[in-house]
């Protein structure tokens, strides 16, 4: 009966403990999946920057030979 009331009296602790480090694990699923989100979005915003800048040179060559034929 001594490690049955031993255990009764750790229960709450350990499902306490538990509940603990689930949480924590969740969290930091949630951050790695955050992480991965911003490191993909600023990846897809440097391409949409180099096409924006090639864009412009385009329009900027265009220009000048529109201007040249005048």
């Amino acid at each position: 009966m001594g490690y049955l009331g031993l255990l009764m009296a750790l229960l709450p602790i350990i499902i306490f403990i538990a509940i603990i480090i689930f949480i924590v694990k969740t969290v930091k699923g949630f951050e790695k999946r955050a992480e991965e989100k911003l490191a993909l979005e600023r990846e897809q915003n440097a391409i949409l920057q180099q096409k924006m800048s090639e864009m412009n040179t385009r329009i900027t060559s265009i220009e000048k030979m529109l201007k040249e034929v005048e």
